[in-house]
């Protein structure tokens, strides 16, 4: 009996070694990736390219490149993953450029509704590989004299547009904002941030567009010019009283 007993466990053994074990079920990729798509307007199709990781901290960070707009590595903001819901804004403005969507039953696809200016169009996305989100270097931290509200307007085509340029620090890092108070946009951010030789440099991934100004004497007038998609136009920026 012993020695039945000893050859239906080895034969049990044996089986177990040749049967391989049932696969497990897969886990569904979720939003961290690269992924690539385009927003559905009534002039056409406007490619979009967006990374979704998670940085050390755990936090969801992300960047969109718009190739036809020249915005390329645009810090997203508010990047919020919950289950199969996936949002982020382009702004700082609460009532600025945002998507919000829902992954695909596979993990695929992301897709949902890109809200500019209280206009919804239809946005769709393909995975096509790994997350490869751009980590902005941190700017230095700016002089005093350039940190406040700057104002000023553009003028182009018969058309002014008034914008105020508020320029701080952050932590150990220069940050800031433009509003275009004409076109209802606040918030939009800005991206490297320099002082060098009595002047600032700043660039304006979002919108493709860069400032560069010299500083007066009296430090309450930067001389300089916009430059935006190949157009370069002057702009002198006046600092606003403290209040």
């Amino acid at each position: 009996m012993e020695d039945a007993l000893n050859r239906i466990a080895s034969c049990a053994f044996c089986l177990l070694l040749l049967c391989p074990p049932a696969p497990s079920a897969q886990t569904k990729p979720g939003a961290s990736g690269h992924w690539e798509g385009s927003i559905t307007l009534p002039t056409g199709e406007l490619k979009v390219v967006v990374d979704l990781d998670k940085d050390p901290s755990g936090i969801w960070v992300g960047d969109i490149d718009i190739p036809d707009q020249g915005a390329k590595d645009l810090s997203l903001r508010a990047v919020t993953v919950s289950g199969e819901v996936v949002s982020f804004d382009l702004s700082a403005d609460p009532n600025g450029p945002k998507f919000k969507g829902k992954l695909s039953a596979d993990g695929n696809t992301l897709a949902g509704d890109f809200i500019q200016a209280g206009n919804t169009f239809p946005m769709s996305m393909k995975r096509t590989g790994d997350a490869k989100v751009y980590v902005q270097p941190k700017n230095a931290v700016l002089p005093d004299k350039y940190t406040g509200k700057w104002e000023g307007s553009l003028s182009a085509m018969g058309n002014t547009l008034r914008l105020v340029f508020n320029l701080g620090n952050k932590g150990n890092s220069a940050e800031g904002t433009i509003d275009s108070l004409d076109q209802n946009a606040m918030g939009i951010p800005m991206d490297e941030i320099a002082v060098a030789e009595n002047g600032i440099k700043i660039s304006v991934k979002v919108v493709g567009g860069s400032f560069s100004g010299k500083l007066d004497e009296d430090g309450k007038v930067l001389t300089g010019e916009w430059t935006q998609l190949g157009n370069t136009l002057p702009l002198v920026l006046k600092k606003a009283a403290a209040k």
